[in-house]
């Protein structure tokens, strides 16, 4: 009689069955992990961690979106702080042009009304800089160029005495969210005071060039001058927000990183472990044949001979 027939052996017959085929249905499931390198294709296969998983991922889209805003914003600011050190050359060509108009030797051969005119476009058109469609020094109004230049920019209404007659922009700055619990302000507008004072003193040279008074024309120098200081200290606080923003963002990236890794542990195969479990099952698996096999093919008879 067949052994798998006899009362006696029924039940281990089955149970060797449901451990070969459990044994079997696991080496298909890790080879199917090393084929598609990943642990399992939904949530049940993530042994428990599921939540872990979920918080992890939704933390990685946190910092990637702030990791895309960063890298915008850092590059609004560092366009902006461009655009400044332009407009602070341009300030040099004004000041040497006004040295020069100051020397009587030289009055009337430099053209100074056109030379001056042109360099304020010229100013004008850095302060007007357009970033992805926006414009970068006029505050939360983006839609205009912050600094008038059609039909002309309008001189100061007191040459002398800045003021903001040739800005158009708003009066407050664009905030920004670079992490949690943490906001700066884009704050390098048209109409700071530093460009207020080279815009009238620009008024004022050409006044003084006009009146050909070196008095007026020395107020000018002066209020240029320190005009040019206040805009080199915008430059600064510009550098300094650049270097803020990168190092917010290199943590960003840090953290988002290391929440990758973390994920891919629990979502992807180790392909080392998977292969060494894939050998354990098999020499088991095949054992637990050899060992059925030489049990089924016992009979009483092979004792009693």
């Amino acid at each position: 009689m067949p052994t798998i027939t006899r009362i006696s052996t029924y039940a281990v017959h089955q149970r060797s069955l449901s451990d070969f085929n459990s044994v079997q249905a696991r080496i298909v499931d890790v080879q199917g992990q090393i084929s598609s390198g990943i642990k399992a294709r939904d949530f049940s296969g993530l042994n428990g961690q599921v939540e872990q998983f979920v918080g992890l991922e939704a933390t990685m889209r946190k910092s990637k979106a702030y990791i895309n805003a960063n890298e915008e914003s850092i590059s609004r600011v560092q366009t902006t702080r461009n655009a400044v050190a332009s407009s602070i050359n341009i300030i040099d060509d004004i000041e040497n042009y006004l040295t020069l108009r100051r020397n009587p030797a030289n009055a009337d051969n430099i053209a100074f009304q056109e030379q001056i005119r042109s360099m304020r476009v010229a100013l004008a058109k850095e302060l007007n800089t357009n970033f992805s469609g926006r414009f970068l020094f006029g505050g939360t109004r983006t839609d205009v160029p912050p600094v008038i230049t059609e039909p002309a920019i309008p001189e100061a209404y007191d040459p002398g005495v800045p003021d903001t007659a040739y800005y158009q922009g708003s009066e407050e700055n664009i905030i920004i969210r670079p992490q949690d619990n943490f906001e700066t302000e884009l704050s390098v507008r048209a109409d700071d005071p530093a460009f207020q004072k080279i815009f009238s003193a620009i008024s004022q040279a050409l006044e003084g060039d006009t009146a050909d008074d070196d008095r007026i024309l020395a107020d000018a120098m002066d209020l240029l001058q320190q005009g040019k200081e206040e805009v080199i200290a915008l430059q600064t606080r510009l550098d300094a927000q650049i270097v803020d923003l990168r190092d917010i963002n290199e943590r960003h990236n840090s953290t988002f990183l290391y929440l990758k890794g973390v994920t891919e542990d629990i979502a992807n195969t180790d392909i080392v472990e998977a292969s060494t479990q894939i050998a354990l099952d098999q020499a088991v698996l095949n054992a637990s044949f050899q060992a059925f096999a030489t049990v089924t093919r016992l009979r009483l008879t092979d004792f009693l001979r």
